[in-house]
């Protein structure tokens, strides 16, 4: 068995079941969680399990083992330029294949392309086909039979796929990769789709005549992960003796047991069997039991819809008196009096912030749900075998600030004709191609944007790197309830300690309002206008307008859009700019704009 490390948090994301991970001139594909070997730990959050359907969330122990299949399996040799189609039966505890041509001193490397479908399957590019399907060479080289390829780079027609060549060492047969990515062109040499994932066996088999494409294994087409994430919140977040033993003994399947079958036979010995193992009371499991069996059965469980409008709630409230061990630990932030500190530019910023409150501690979980491939519309389950019993989770902690907009002034400022028809554009751009994302609406735009410029000044203002900090939108869909408009900016650690509350500081009013103004300053000006500031469109699909890595993309792992719906003029264009007011308030302040 070979043996590569990952960062336990990156079994979810990017590297969660169905992804291709490239390691050092290696390249594999993570299996899905119905092939987890040994005992994971389990995630409790009881909420979120019920919202998604299942009965567990588990994560890896610490040093656990996970199935990587390596993949693709056609492999060639850099010096040789041979090629090989691997196996399972040819690794070698912790050793990279190696290439027998060359007497085993060099490193076979991947080929960089597989076959995608649109159901979602995954496989190798069947080179030997290639190679003999030139329809400009010779029909008797279609009958070779040998698998002895090799690999050229030709360097006397130029650069790019046609350069590239496989090639039979036998017929001497060739075909260059030019054509390889058009669509048609593995159905033209025969290929069909084997109904598979590459770790999947013939017996997993399933009928599929979608026609396979050739994509590069690193393109962002490959896989889309759908991650579901929540915040921790009361009451099941307060710390309680009770709590703790509860939570445990609900991810026990013999605690399950006695739910579901209450006069179970052997009732007696498996609740004296639990407190033995718990080192708790009889009493204590019966008294648990009872509690559960209370509620009443067929109740409404919610959906990952009610993520938010629960958290929402949850920040806008925060506690008088929280246990330090609690996982969600908030406090009001202290206004300044605006009449002594700040002039128009503190009345100007209160007009806009409704409130903002200080998360000294949160616990986030994140559940890989499903992933999809190339242009499907129906998802693969993160655990084929049993998509009902858990998902792959991972659980994170950290602080952070969270600021509450006006909600008033939201609604006066949406309502603009010419707001309305700059959105319009993103809006249907959307529709026509990420159907995927969340359905836009001004203020989304909005808040998203600004999000990414606090994200931006706060890792200059905080020390943290930008791809340790993460955003997370509250914002209402049009005509629902309740009214949302709210950011907060985290970071999250994958141990209990956290982070060291560097980050919580950064919501303090003497220092919000520094990094307020920078970021309304910053979003008035980008390296690349006017270029930027009057696209028609950028990103895929077009789906950002005044938005570029010079003023306001972040790393995708810290955006919940994957850094589209974004525009800056939104924020400050001279007509119909949310902040434009404000800008212009603090540029009249002596010193740069502070409170």
């Amino acid at each position: 068995m070979t043996m590569r490390r990952i960062r336990r948090s990156q079994i979810v994301s990017p590297f969660g079941p169905g992804a291709i991970i490239d390691l050092v001139g290696e390249s594999f594909v993570a299996e899905d969680a119905g092939n987890w070997r040994g005992k994971p730990e389990y995630v409790s959050f009881p909420r979120l399990a019920a919202y998604l359907r299942v009965d567990e969330l588990r994560t890896p122990r610490p040093g656990g083992k996970l199935p990587y299949f390596r993949f693709p399996q056609w492999l060639f040799c850099f010096h040789c330029r041979g090629m090989a189609r691997w196996s399972y039966k040819c690794e070698k505890a912790n050793e990279a294949p190696m290439c027998e041509t060359c007497g085993g001193r060099r490193q076979l490397v991947p080929m960089r392309f597989v076959a995608v479908c649109g159901n979602g399957h995954l496989t190798d590019v069947n080179w030997f086909r290639w190679a003999h399907s030139d329809p400009r060479r010779d029909r008797n080289q279609a009958q070779c039979a040998t698998t002895d390829l090799r690999f050229e780079n030709r360097s006397d027609v130029g650069g790019g796929l046609r350069s590239l060549e496989v090639v039979c060492r036998r017929c001497r047969a060739h075909r260059s990769l030019e054509n390889l990515t058009m669509k048609g062109a593995l159905t033209q040499i025969g290929m069909k789709c084997p109904g598979t994932q590459p770790w999947q066996s013939q017996a997993d088999q399933q009928p599929c005549s979608e026609p396979l494409i050739a994509m590069q294994r690193g393109a962002s087409s490959v896989y889309f992960p759908t991650v579901v994430s929540a915040i921790d919140i009361p009451p099941e977040s307060d710390y309680s003796e009770t709590s703790s033993v509860s939570s445990a003994l609900s991810q026990r399947k013999d605690f399950k047991l006695l739910i579901s079958d209450p006069q179970y036979s052997l009732r007696d010995g498996i609740v004296a069997h639990i407190a033995q193992e718990m080192q708790i009371t009889p009493a204590e499991v019966e008294a648990e039991l009872a509690s559960q069996l209370r509620e009443e059965p067929g109740t409404e469980q919610g959906s990952p819809d009610d993520i938010h409008p629960n958290e929402w709630k949850a920040l806008c409230t925060p506690q008088d008196r929280p246990d330090p061990r609690d996982n969600f630990i908030t406090r009001r932030a202290q206004r300044p009096d605006s009449r002594v500190s700040g002039g128009s530019s503190a009345a100007e910023l209160a007009a806009i912030l409704d409130d903002v409150i200080l998360v000294d501690r949160l616990r986030e979980v994140r559940v890989l749900t499903d992933f999809k491939r190339y242009t499907m519309r129906e998802s693969v389950p993160a655990n084929l075998s049993s998509p009902g019993d858990f998902l792959p989770a991972v659980e994170v902690f950290g602080e952070g600030y969270f600021l509450r907009f006006n909600e008033s002034a939201l609604t006066s400022w949406e309502a603009q004709p010419k707001v309305r028809e700059r959105f319009g554009k993103l809006s249907a751009r959307q529709q026509a191609h990420a159907s995927w994302l969340t359905t836009p609406t001004p203020r989304l735009v909005l808040l998203h944007t600004f999000a990414h410029l606090l994200l931006r000044n706060t890792a200059f203002e905080a020390g943290y790197s930008t791809s340790s900090l993460r955003e997370r939108l509250y914002v209402t869909p049009e005509s629902n309830q309740p009214a949302m408009a709210g950011i907060l900016v985290y970071t999250a650690a994958g141990d209990t300690e956290g982070t060291l509350g560097g980050l919580v500081r950064m919501g303090e009013y003497e220092r919000l309002s520094r990094l307020f103004y920078t970021s309304v300053a910053s979003a008035q000006w980008c390296s690349f206008d006017p270029v930027c500031g009057e696209s028609p469109g950028q990103g895929p699909g077009g789906l950002s307008l005044a938005a570029c890595h010079a003023c306001s993309l972040v790393p995708e792992t810290s955006c919940v859009a994957a850094n589209r719906l974004l525009d800056r003029k939104l924020l400050i264009d001279e007509e119909y700019g949310f902040f434009t007011s404000l800008a212009t308030a603090l540029d009249q302040v002596p010193g740069g704009g502070t409170w």
